[in-house]
């Protein structure tokens, strides 16, 4: 750790101390609010004042309303995490920072705060400041990103660019004329090879390879974590806003013409940290009373992409975490069930810190009730959706939270099943654990998630604010329920998956056949065309995966080659999940007629 970087840590430990230190004076002035249970006196007293307040919520919701609304932090934990702490790529300096920033804030509230290990990454990888600009035919300044885990510049690399030749054939042949080169991608040249096509550049000695963003202006950001120290990329890879893209490609062009040159310089300071690096989560317990030995988790992921703040994904997550675990702190008073809260690293690349949770917790996971996770931006929380068997809990629960702002209600509607998703959730699913993506509006959530725009000013304060309320409340009812959430039939099966990525523009686009997958059991090939499913022509991704689903495990699928029609079978027969997806049909053929809409609660 660098020395100003552990002044800067210490500096913002003191000043959230000193922020709580009003609330462990208010507890130290009432120790009969650190009784295990209020008295019953004291909870007649409490329901009377709070009901004056808030009709429905019980006292220790009352608390926690009043707590939010007079002394709310939401808005301190997501400025810090954001602020200081930008660069939270999991494998680097700026995670661990941060982790060590929100275990300490955790042990503050009175938590039992620790770090626990997943794993380890192979190469740790640090971005420092980057910039870029045109320098030929005119002077343009470029914003761009690079992926995490490839090569800088080490200083300013200035060379002429030059377009990539529209064939594989082409570039392939393309010798010495690369060398000293910044390449800038055709658009032209699709479908698989593209690594191949790197290695050649690197060889032959080009600077970097030149792309383009996405057509609505987001720079996305990626990279691939498992790389070899002995063995690093090479290839600087910007990847330019889309507009100026283009314009390159146009000066480029131009020049090919008038024999003029059209010169670049890139600036990228980045570290490649020697591994095996052992990675962690952060992991902070409100222990319980007489169910001590189980479990309502909050979680959120506090690693994110390296080219902005993070802030939607998920410094919003984070925030809400530490306010729903400050909030109920505050109460004093011991729920029944222990209140975990878990903040983990590696979700971008694959849930890898989730999924080593589960593995490392193995034998709690029959007696966690509930997660709750917080992981899609700064929308305030606007519902859930549990299965029939859990929704006497889920009412039992949110009763008092459907209205709690006229501004922002919340609804319960009942669900099949849950299945698996893109983030921390998912794991527990999986294991036969009920585990919940909070429902959000997705309205601007696309052009932050992954992109350069994701920093502290697209956060919305007064959402924050109440969605650390709804969590709190949520765990609390949670954890003091008398019998867990329900598992019956929790869980639906996997949907059946082809094997193969799909274009972004052209969702039936096959831009790469994964291998050991049934599409290349069945010869799929990169550049193929879905046509049609069992006979159903269709049109874009969304229609694909929902054919899939349907019918028996043998799906006859139409694809179009080289102007050619080809028929293939993937066959999901061997598939383990399939029998599941049977006796489930067989299960729901068996009940009675369902009602034309599920049931629902609230707004």
């Amino acid at each position: 750790m660098q020395i100003p970087q552990f002044a800067r840590f210490l500096a913002i430990l003191t000043a959230l101390a000193l922020a709580a230190a009003p609330l462990a004076a208010r507890q130290d002035s009432q120790p009969e609010a650190a009784a295990p249970a209020a008295p019953a006196s004291g909870q007649d007293a409490s329901k009377e004042a709070a009901e004056s307040l808030s009709p429905g919520l019980s006292a220790e919701g009352q608390s926690l309303v009043r707590e939010s609304q007079s002394n709310g932090k939401s808005q301190l934990y997501i400025s810090v995490i954001t602020r200081h702490f930008p660069r939270r790529l999991t494998g680097s300096t700026g995670i661990k920072l941060a982790q060590d920033w929100a275990r300490q804030t955790f042990e503050d509230m009175g938590l039992d705060a620790r770090l626990e290990a997943w794993g380890e990454v192979p190469v740790g990888f640090d971005r420092g400041a980057f910039k870029g600009r045109m320098l030929a035919p005119d002077e343009v300044p470029l914003t761009f990103i690079t992926p995490a885990w490839t090569p800088g510049t080490q200083g300013p690399l200035r060379g002429p660019a030059m377009l990539e030749p529209a064939t594989r054939e082409e570039a392939l042949e393309l010798g010495e004329e690369l060398r000293g080169k910044w390449i800038v991608r055709n658009r032209k040249l699709r479908g698989r090879g593209r690594s191949a096509l790197h290695d050649h550049y690197s060889e032959q000695g080009a600077l970097g390879i030149v792309a383009a963003g996405t057509r609505d202006g987001r720079l996305v950001m990626s990279g691939n974590w498992d790389v070899d120290y002995d063995d690093l990329p090479t290839l600087v890879r910007p990847t330019l806003l889309y507009d100026q893209y283009i314009e390159l490609v146009r000066a480029l062009e131009e020049a090919q013409v008038d024999g003029s040159e059209v010169e670049l310089e890139f600036d990228i300071a980045v570290e490649f940290l020697h591994g095996p690096i052992t990675q962690f989560n952060v992991v902070a317990d409100l222990h319980g009373s007489e169910l001590s030995d189980e479990f309502v988790i909050v979680q959120g992921h506090i690693d994110a992409w390296d080219g902005a703040q993070g802030a939607c994904d998920n410094g919003t997550g984070v925030a809400t975490t530490l306010e729903a675990a400050r909030l109920l702190a505050s109460l004093g008073i011991t729920p029944r069930r222990t209140l975990r809260f878990v903040l983990y690293s590696g979700e971008e690349q694959g849930l890898l810190g989730s999924r080593g949770f589960v593995s490392s917790h193995e034998d709690e996971l029959e007696r966690i009730s509930i997660v709750l996770n917080h992981d899609n931006g700064t929308n305030f929380l606007r519902g859930l959706r549990p299965t029939e068997a859990m929704l006497p809990a889920f009412e039992e629960v949110f009763a008092s939270i459907l209205t709690l702002d006229p501004e922002r209600l919340f609804e319960i509607r009942t669900s099949p099943g849950l299945g698996p998703g893109p983030s921390d959730h998912s794991p527990f699913i999986t294991k036969g654990v009920p585990a919940f993506h909070w429902n959000q509006s997705s309205a601007g959530y696309r052009r932050l998630h992954h992109t350069q725009h994701d920093t502290l000013a697209e956060v919305d304060a007064d959402d924050q604010r109440h969605s650390s309320l709804v969590i709190a409340l949520a765990a609390w009812g949670f954890a003091n329920l008398d019998e867990s959430v329900d598992r019956t039939r929790m869980r639906l099966p996997e949907p059946r998956r082809m094997g193969v990525y799909l274009d972004q523009d052209d969702g039936r686009l096959v831009e790469r056949v994964i291998s050991g997958t049934l599409a290349e059991s069945a010869g799929w090939q990169a550049g193929d065309l879905i046509l049609a499913i069992d006979g159903v022509e269709v049109s874009n991704r969304r229609e694909i995966v929902a054919e899939l689903q349907l019918a028996g495990p043998r799906k006859e699928i139409s694809l179009e080659r080289a102007g050619e029609r080809v028929e293939t079978v993937l066959d999901y027969s061997d598939d383990p999940m399939e029998k599941e997806r049977a006796n489930r049909d067989r299960a729901d053929e068996e009940q009675p007629e369902p009602e034309p809409e599920p049931k629902s609660v609230g707004g």
